[in-house]
């Protein structure tokens, strides 16, 4: 003990001119150095380790919450320097390590994001090409009223969509029609069949 240390803790260890170790085990190693919770350690002019299992280190490093270490204080803190990288779960992580994770986890973002873009560009491509192809069955004419069959082609263009169709139109009977179509696009073929019965 240096001159005004003070170790009142229960095998506690005051070292340095005015330390306090009044803790339960605790340890305050220089000047002004306190260590008041059970099990602490202050290391350093003037530092303060009042949690309980805490460690200070440090000039002026305060250690106030249970279970924790401290290198400086609310307003003074301070870098730790040649850290290695961590290899278990409670393990520090360093700068490396997180500009790794960051660039990782920036990269999977993009290529989700790449991939929802595309997902949309191509249902955009296949709803647009389906307005097209069904435009284009509708622009195919009807067979006239004196005849009893049509064959005949339709296009269309939607939002730069191309689609075109080819598709026929029978009269079986005075009163019954029937129509077919198929469409062709870049989205895919659309095949249509009707029939009516008019009186």
């Amino acid at each position: 003990m240096s001159a005004g240390a003070s170790a009142t803790g229960t095998n506690a260890i005051a070292i340095g001119a005015d330390a306090r170790a009044p803790g339960h085990e605790s340890l305050a190693h220089g000047r002004r150095a306190q260590a008041g919770g059970a099990r602490s350690v202050a290391i350093g002019v003037g530092a303060i380790a009042s949690g309980q299992n805490t460690v200070a280190l440090g000039a002026d490093s305060v250690a106030d919450r249970d279970d924790t270490v401290s290198v400086g204080q609310r307003g003074r803190e301070r870098q730790i320097v040649h850290v290695a990288p961590g290899t278990e779960p409670t393990d520090a992580v360093n700068v490396t390590q997180l500009r790794a994770a960051m660039s990782d986890t920036t990269a999977y973002t993009n290529r989700r994001i790449g991939d929802l873009q595309q997902s949309i560009t191509d249902t955009a491509r296949d709803a647009y090409s389906g307005v097209a192809a069904a435009t284009a069955l509708t622009m195919i004419p009807d067979v006239d009223r004196d005849k009893t069959l049509s064959i005949g082609v339709g296009g269309a263009v939607y939002k730069g969509h191309r689609a075109v169709a080819l598709g026929g139109t029978a009269r079986i009977s005075e009163n019954l029609k029937v129509r077919a179509g198929v469409a062709m696009s870049a989205g895919g073929n659309t095949v249509g069949v009707g029939m009516s019965w008019q009186w």
